[in-house]
């Protein structure tokens, strides 16, 4: 059962949870050592695929400074609440074009806490599958964009078990949207995805560099599909300084 988690690359409560830590220590003949509730959030987050650069992004790493003061108090609330946000339905874009200032570690935060939040849940996690899930755009593009006329059963499965993961999970962020390649192809799939979402009430998370205009331009994703995506979106135009460049949140 424990090889399920080995694709996971670290501890993700190890800075909060005071026995993975050592603050708290186990008695020397005590014999239940497995953490069931460690297992649940390590194997959510493996099925969420949250990269590695942001399986730390939650409430105890964020840090609100003068750069997210406007936004600070709004993003404490999701952090603080996100299951109450994916029941709502409502979607968050986080939409600036400066480059490194939060907008993917805060998605991935929301992500995180609501795992943490839901994972030990049977009504939201069956442990088989995604609970939520995390999809870089322009990598999903250029993986996608010529779908249609691969000679390749597998690569196909693999595409239609994804894509209809991207619409049943109850919380979707699309990181970078606009970036990579976007094709008819890819604009049709992504089309499909946030219209089912939207009739569905499922939230979203968008990122991106590209304001609302260019987006809605023809060669990038176009009127109809963010016309669907700022339907009952919060945005949030997160700037600032390059939090890469100084390492601001806990990496």
């Amino acid at each position: 059962m424990r090889d399920l988690f080995t694709t996971c690359s670290s501890c993700v409560v190890r800075d909060w949870c005071k026995l993975k830590s050592g603050v708290v220590k186990l008695p020397a003949d005590y014999l239940k050592t497995y953490c069931v509730g460690y297992e649940m959030v390590t194997k959510a987050v493996c099925l969420a695929k949250v990269p590695k650069e942001y399986q730390n992004a939650n409430l105890f790493n964020y840090v609100a400074d003068k750069d997210n003061a406007d936004f600070s108090e709004i993003i404490k609330e999701l952090l603080n609440n996100p299951v109450g946000f994916v029941k709502s339905g409502t979607n968050l874009a986080l939409i600036n074009n400066l480059k490194g200032t939060g907008k993917s570690w805060t998605a991935n935060a929301v992500l995180n806490e609501f795992l943490y939040k839901v994972c030990r849940d049977p009504e939201w996690f069956d442990y088989e599958s995604p609970v939520a899930m995390y999809i870089k755009f322009g990598a999903w593009a250029n993986r996608n964009r010529d779908v249609f006329t691969r000679n390749d059963d597998q690569f196909t499965y693999e595409v239609h078990k994804e894509l209809t993961q991207m619409k049943d999970v109850p919380l979707l962020v699309l990181d970078d949207i606009g970036s990579g390649r976007i094709t008819p192809i890819i604009r049709d799939l992504i089309y499909d995805v946030i219209d089912c979402r939207k009739e569905e009430k499922k939230s979203i998370i968008f990122t991106s560099n590209f304001s609302d205009v260019l987006l809605r331009q023809d060669d990038m994703l176009g009127e109809m599909v963010v016309s669907r995506m700022m339907y009952n979106t919060m945005v949030i135009p997160l700037g600032g300084r390059d939090r890469r460049a100084d390492n601001t949140y806990k990496y």
